[in-house]
């Protein structure tokens, strides 16, 4: 059972606010306000939406599409019974940062070899809101010029998933995150490491909410997951079956491999014993 806790009201209409627990930013399901939660107060913030633009019926035929799109596919998966579909929108912190990242270390490709420097990039980084889900969002390009400000009224065509971070736990997040991603560009260049340091500076913030189909089928009596973006349709991660087809097809070329092997190996013994 889900605790709920209702002794906080909306910062902006003073409406009571349903927060389950673990949730630091919530949507007044009144008039919409996003509220984060500090200190046993509440405080309305900045918050943007992407809408959903594809229907139920498209989602379900992109899903079909994805399925015949490449050889890979198992047979027969273009039938399986797509068993769910659920939309739901999933919360974001997307941050603008200036990014530099003191090193030094060796490189060991041409002989053992000193190296050492400063790196500074600009990144646009996404932070998950909640603090376990499968939604893929370092590979996720968010479509930013759907973006627009958040409207309560037009989002009750799906789940609306609160924040479980508030902003400074997603920016303690994305140092940790830009700071690996960091040493890994220079990994390219950087063999052994003796240091390696990332100082993160954020620019503009912003929390987000993006539409995204969850999707489930099954394939010879297994369940399988495929996630559809719900502003362009486009397959953000799917499931792909074991290919019985590919198996088969191996033994198939192994036994005939073996079959040749035996067939030289018998002909050549029966030279040795003509002669």
């Amino acid at each position: 059972m889900v605790d709920v806790v209702e002794s906080f009201n909306c910062a902006n209409c003073g409406a009571p606010l349903k927060i389950k627990k673990g949730e630091t930013v919530i949507v007044c399901d009144y008039c919409g306000s996003t509220n984060s939660l500090k200190a046993n107060k509440t405080f309305v913030i900045k918050h943007s939406w992407m809408p959903n633009k594809l229907s139920r019926e498209e989602a379900l035929k992109r899903a079909r599409e994805w399925m015949r799109s490449s050889m890979l596919m198992p047979p027969g998966i273009e039938n399986s019974e797509i068993t769910k579909a659920e939309l739901i929108y999933i919360p974001l912190w997307v941050f603008e940062t200036e990014n530099k990242t003191r090193y030094s270390g060796s490189s060991l490709r041409s002989g053992e070899k000193k190296v050492s420097g400063i790196e500074e990039k600009k990144l646009f980084w996404k932070v998950l809101g909640r603090r376990q889900s499968a939604f893929p969002v370092r590979e996720y390009k968010v479509p930013l010029t759907t973006k627009v400000p958040f409207s309560i009224e037009e989002a009750m065509d799906g789940q609306m998933l609160n924040g479980e971070l508030d902003e400074e736990e997603a920016k303690s997040v994305a140092r940790q995150e830009i700071a690996a991603h960091m040493k890994t560009l220079l990994e390219e260049t950087v063999d052994r490491f003796d240091s390696c340091e990332t100082e993160t500076s954020f620019g503009e913030s912003e929390f987000l909410h993006v539409p995204v189909w969850f999707l489930e089928f099954n394939y010879r009596g297994k369940p399988y997951k495929l996630l559809i973006e719900g502003t362009n349709g486009e397959v953000l991660k799917g499931e792909i079956p074991p290919s019985d087809f590919l198996g088969g097809e191996m033994k198939l070329i192994m036994g005939i491999a073996a079959a040749l092997i035996l067939f030289v190996a018998c002909g050549f013994l029966a030279l040795m014993f003509l002669r």
